[in-house]
């Protein structure tokens, strides 16, 4: 499948709660420490509240929703999420766990998964402090999918409804640039670091390999920052954060050096198939 725009994976924060509180705080606690590669013990703390809460507590879906978000691998985040956005539909936090369902298939590829998610999120809440980051998500799926009408669309919602989010206000601002290119009858410009089908083994540039989706998705929002494209392999446990695929080395170890210098680090290249 070939990508239209960039990705990043685009997890949103935990930091975007209905209200804090004492359960907040600890679950905050808990996502502070696997962004600090403490993942065994903030899972600890999360296994423990579940444990001590009841399914039917109102702190409960809270709970779910993080404990997908420290997650060692992504079939446990997606499980985490899908059981909240099923079984706790009418609480706070079932918009947000759609919108990691759609981040996380959108990051593997999935333009099709993504993009139904997404869109569930603006039809069943409407009035969701993550609409925008919805609309992006789905935006960039249907353009995937060679939809532009309506990747256009949801991209000019997503600017619309961005409200003080700056952050998804630009993005949306710069992608519509594209829209806007294609109107005039332009043909869209892709990056340079779009991914490719070839077949056989080629070449990538490994950013980072971190144990959770917190701290990879740091690393993505820096690359996406830096006007490239970045993927997320799960392997051995770890979150590995590429950024393209080249036919020769020559042109990764390119890239690498211009990574280095654009957000530091040490991006080193690796084969991939």
């Amino acid at each position: 499948m070939t990508r239209w725009a960039t990705v990043p994976l685009v997890l949103c924060a935990v930091a975007t709660t209905p209200a804090i509180g004492q359960q907040d705080s600890l679950m905050l606690e808990a996502v502070r420490l696997a962004t600090e590669g403490q993942g065994d013990s903030a899972r600890s703390i999360v296994r423990g509240q579940m444990r001590t809460l009841s399914s039917g507590d109102a702190m409960f879906p809270e709970v779910l929703f993080t404990a997908g978000v420290i997650a060692q691998n992504t079939d446990s985040a997606l499980a985490y999420f899908r059981r909240v956005s099923i079984e706790y539909g009418n609480s706070a936090w079932a918009d947000r766990a759609l919108l990691r369902m759609a981040q996380f298939a959108y990051a593997q590829g999935d333009a099709q998964n993504a993009a139904r998610s997404a869109v569930r999120v603006l039809i069943d809440y409407p009035t969701s402090p993550v609409r925008a980051e919805a609309s992006f998500i789905a935006a960039r799926a249907y353009l995937d999918m060679r939809d532009v009408d309506e990747g256009c669309r949801l991209l000019r919602q997503a600017r619309d409804d961005a409200g003080e989010d700056v952050e998804v206000r630009n993005r949306a601002a710069f992608y519509l640039q594209r829209c806007d290119s294609m109107a005039a009858g332009e043909a869209p410009r892709q990056p340079s670091t779009r991914p490719q089908q070839p077949s056989g083994p080629g070449f990538a540039v490994q950013v980072a390999a971190v144990s959770n989706a917190v701290a990879a998705d740091q690393v993505m929002r820096q690359i996406t920052d830096a006007g490239h494209e970045a993927v997320v392999v799960v392997e051995e446990g770890l979150y590995k954060v590429r950024v393209g695929r080249f036919a020769n080395r020559a042109q990764a170890q390119e890239l690498a050096a211009e990574l280095r210098q654009r957000i530091g680090g040490r991006p080193f290249v690796v084969e991939i198939n």
